[in-house]
């Protein structure tokens, strides 16, 4: 069989970085554009054995074990300069690189799931599923709102955390050795910018990550990898690739660091764990409540899905593996993977679980260990207890309680503590953008919902053509007047905005819906139909004019020159903030004009330390090694998502409430 390159088998990482490793420097200075040329060579597969042609006279062999290329002698080329030649580094370099430890290719299941969950913090969250803790993600991620951060807006020398952890014991002198060599990859990655990092500074960052995860440097390791990962998707064309993204990630993995390097005692959590921690819970009572895609930056898709326990506590099971969009349509009917019982994740949205021998992790997600015993039982509608408790909430405390959470790293959240549970009524829709305002007092919440008229804008969640999410909120969007039970999470980056993961009707009746659907809309995965809503409210036309949402502030488009700033540094590295300001106003005198005088003065700082170079006596840099440059983004970016928080925070709540 014949592919283009991409279907090149995956490759160990520690193969990859001796390929290069082995190169002469005149060679590491041509990889990439060697990797770029041979993008379009074809494949040869034949019984786990893959040929690359080159020209006519030279090829490169891969022989996977196990659907990998597991060692050096598993990649060969037939020219004379081999092994250490450009053709053998250009083509592993193509291929996407597997961790020991990952699920095999294949997507096989690990028979105890409890000891199968991946190092803590190594996968990132899809952009809109970021919550998902299965293979650790990473990744997809915002009064006075400059009073409002004031006491999150960081120095250059730590990163803001939500919580005080207890320290933990002293790094080791092989653990200080590991931090300082990613810290030196990741820096010299910011450094050089998105485009100026190829494959030899993919290559630093896994060769840091595999020393880091041998010296017990989980989490940084896996942070590393994500980077990398998203390097190589930039690199490759991958259309799913977002600067954003690699932005959060690399925040993740420089902020993560810093703090490793300054504190005498780290916390036990900025380390990370090599598998997750299960605690007994007993036995349980469990609802389904609703089930989401996830497409995590690292590579990993599945589904997550959402139970309610008598009390009206959230509880997640996820199934993630490496995968695409694709992967993540297909999981959702795939069976949960809990005990004996034989329900798909779709279906179990609809029913119920009995659990006896439960085990969790801290961020209450169930395990499915050998001693776990699941039998499935009958369910319950939105509007009936314990689920109807969840649209009781005041909305100004879900609002406060998602906005911590989406300030915690991904891999700390408790199931369900970023989402938010709405009443709404569809203003209208202008594109992909749905505006509605919250109403007061439903069947589902007896009443007690709070905040009736807050403007909001429903966007799409995920927009791949493989998952629902577009199409349902389209036609939602068309249907004016219509009242509904939302499930949904905030998007901190855009004021008044909310990724909807499903719907119902308000009363529980009036919707035409499928039996078996049990009342409400996966957006994820459910398609919604015009036959599907009540006749009462028409749609409008495709192209039907929406409002502009109320739900914006002044201070925003600055917030989002500062933001800008962040991911241009990312984009272009250290040399974009050593040209000349243009004409007009500097985006740090806009910051101060919007009175964010931190912010102006973190940027004003970005630029201070891009621009100076330490030379000696004959010109030459020296006493530089980019550590204060890559400080002072640091403390730009988390000051930027604080900000940005507060501000989205602020707009979703009256003045005076909460």
């Amino acid at each position: 069989m014949t592919t283009a390159s991409g279907g090149l088998p995956p490759v160990a990482e520690a193969v990859l970085v001796a390929a290069v490793d082995a190169l002469p420097a005149r060679l590491r200075k041509k990889v990439d554009e060697a990797v770029t040329r041979f993008a379009a060579l074809p494949v040869t597969e034949a019984d786990g054995t893959f040929v690359v042609a080159v020209d006519d006279s030279t090829a490169v062999t891969l022989v996977t074990d196990g659907g990998v290329v597991r060692s050096a002698e598993g990649a060969t080329c037939s020219c004379l300069l081999a092994p250490n030649c450009l053709h053998r580094a250009a083509v592993l370099a193509l291929a996407p690189s597997h961790v020991e430890g990952d699920p095999a290719p294949a997507g096989e299941a690990a028979p105890d799931a409890d000891a199968a969950q991946p190092v803590a913090g190594q996968a990132a969250a899809g952009q809109a599923d970021a919550e998902q803790p299965v293979a650790g993600q990473t990744v997809s991620g915002r009064a006075d709102a400059e009073q409002a951060v004031a006491g999150q807006a960081v120095a250059a020398q730590a990163v803001v955390v939500p919580e005080v952890e207890e320290p933990g014991e002293a790094l080791t002198v092989q653990q200080r050795a590991a931090v300082e060599h990613l810290w030196r990859a990741a820096v010299d990655v910011l450094a050089a910018g998105l485009t100026g990092s190829g494959t030899v500074a993919r290559t630093a960052l896994l060769r840091a990550a595999h020393e880091g995860q041998a010296c017990k440097v989980y989490r940084p390791a896996a942070a590393a990898r994500v980077v990398a990962t998203m390097l190589q998707a930039a690199r490759t064309g991958d259309p799913d690739f977002r600067l954003g993204d690699l932005t959060a990630a690399l925040q993740e993995l420089i902020g993560v660091l810093q703090r490793l390097r300054s504190e005498g005692a780290p916390s036990g959590g900025l380390l990370g764990a090599a598998r997750r921690a299960y605690d007994l819970q007993g036995s349980l009572r469990l609802h389904g409540l609703c089930t989401t895609a996830v497409l995590a930056d690292s590579g990993y898709a599945g589904v997550v899905t959402y139970v309610v326990d008598r009390d009206g506590g959230l509880w997640m099971i996820a199934d993630l593996m490496p995968g695409d969009a694709k992967r993540a349509a297909k999981a959702g009917n795939a069976t949960v993977a809990l005990g004996e019982t034989a329900l798909s994740h779709r279906a179990l949205t609809r029913a119920g679980l009995v659990v006896s021998g439960a085990t969790a992790s801290a961020t209450r997600q169930l395990g499915a260990g050998r001693s776990v015993r699941a039998v499935t039982a009958t369910g319950c509608g939105w509007h009936e207890e314990p689920l109807a408790g969840l649209w009781a909430v005041p909305l100004a405390e879900q609002v406060h309680r998602a906005f911590a959470a989406l300030g915690q790293p991904v891999t700390d959240r408790r199931a369900g503590d970023d989402l938010v549970f709405l009443t709404v009524r569809v203003e209208g829709t202008d594109g992909d953008a749905v505006h509605a305002t919250t109403t007061g007092g439903t069947a589902a919440s007896g009443g007690a919902a709070a905040s009736d008229g807050t403007a909001l804008t429903l966007r799409v969640a995920d927009d791949s053509p493989a998952l629902g999410y577009r199409d349902n909120l389209r036609l939602l969007g068309r249907a004016a007047g219509l009242e509904l039970l939302v499930v949904a999470r905030p998007d901190p980056s855009r004021p008044g905005t909310v990724l909807p993961l499903a719907v119902a009707p308000v009363d529980g009746t009036g919707w035409n819906l499928p039996a078996g659907q049990g009342g409400h809309v996966d957006l994820a995965f459910d398609r919604l139909h015009s036959s599907h809503l009540p006749q009462s409210h028409p749609l409008l036309p495709e192209a039907g004019a929406g409002r502009t949402p109320a739900a914006n502030t002044n201070s925003d488009p600055v917030l989002r020159l500062l933001a800008a700033q962040v991911e241009r540094t990312v984009s272009g590295g250290r040399t974009v903030h050593t040209f000349a300001a243009g004409r007009g106003p500097s985006d740090a005198t806009r910051l101060r004009r919007a009175r964010f005088d931190a912010g102006a003065a973190l940027l004003d700082r970005l630029t201070e330390a891009a621009c100076t170079r330490p030379r000696d006596a004959f010109g030459r840099l020296s006493g530089d090694d980019g550590s204060a440059f890559a400080q002072a983004w640091l403390a730009t970016a988390v000051y930027t998502d604080a900000a940005t928080r507060a501000v989205a925070e602020a707009t979703w709540l009256p003045a005076g409430t909460g």
